[in-house]
């Protein structure tokens, strides 16, 4: 297995030279940061090569090419924009900045990087479950209920597991991960709640989906008895 991973990260490496050429020639760009899976040397066979080029001017954009049948994905942003996004938590930018490689160094860049560094190991601030979030996950829940006995009830359950992990990244304080990163990175913060997810995703009949679904669920709600609530009035336009 190591070997074969080996083999889709070469190929991904392989087309680095290349891919950065197009970035660095691109108008406005003067820094590039290589990001995601590959620059992490953990490429799969469905990795791409990830890029965030700093670009001059008061526009940001995405784009998007292949190299040697690699897919290529630049972010391209002016400084402040990715100074907003780190300010907005972005867990995306953060986690790209801090976990990145510089392959088209700038003294700014390296001031991102270090900025992102030190964000990424404080964390997010923790986001307390609202009252109204409280609500949408047990009117979800209440939801898988209703189509228990239904072929609909996995993509019911697997949506509201979607908003309870979100949740639960949210209200502890860590940055978000890719979904499919979710097993693992749970794994090494709270092995309880990595067996609550892994008990959803394995469970092989509804009524045990949604038993799991429920005891995941109610780790962040307390219980699942509705409560009255509701939204601040807003101005209509």
């Amino acid at each position: 297995m190591k070997a074969q991973r080996s083999a889709h990260q070469s190929r991904l490496e392989a087309a680095l030279p290349v891919a950065l050429a197009r970035v660095a020639a691109t108008p406005g760009v003067y820094a590039a940061l290589w990001c995601g899976s590959a620059a992490l040397g953990e490429a799969t066979p469905h990795s791409d090569l990830d890029f965030h080029a700093l670009v001059t001017g008061e526009h940001r954009w995405r784009s998007n090419f292949t190299v040697d049948g690699v897919p290529v994905e630049v972010f391209h942003n002016p400084v402040r924009q990715v100074r907003a996004m780190f300010a907005e938590e972005d867990a995306a930018t953060v986690t790209m900045f801090a976990q990145g490689r510089a392959v088209l160094p700038h003294p700014e860049l390296d001031a991102l990087m270090a900025e992102a560094h030190a964000l990424y190991a404080a964390g997010p601030k923790p986001r307390p479950l609202t009252e109204a979030q409280r609500f949408n996950l047990i009117e979800e829940v209440m939801d898988g209920r209703g189509v228990l006995d239904e072929p609909v009830h996995a993509l019911v359950a697997l949506s509201t597991v979607s908003s309870a992990v979100d949740q639960l990244y949210a209200v502890n304080g860590w940055w978000e991960v890719k979904h499919e990163r979710w097993p693992a990175d749970l794994a090494g913060r709270s092995p309880e709640l990595a067996q609550g997810l892994n008990a959803v995703l394995v469970a092989t009949d509804a009524r045990s989906r949604q038993a799991a679904l429920e005891t995941l669920v109610t780790r962040l709600t307390g219980d699942l008895a509705y409560r009255d609530g509701g939204s601040e009035p807003e101005a209509v336009t």
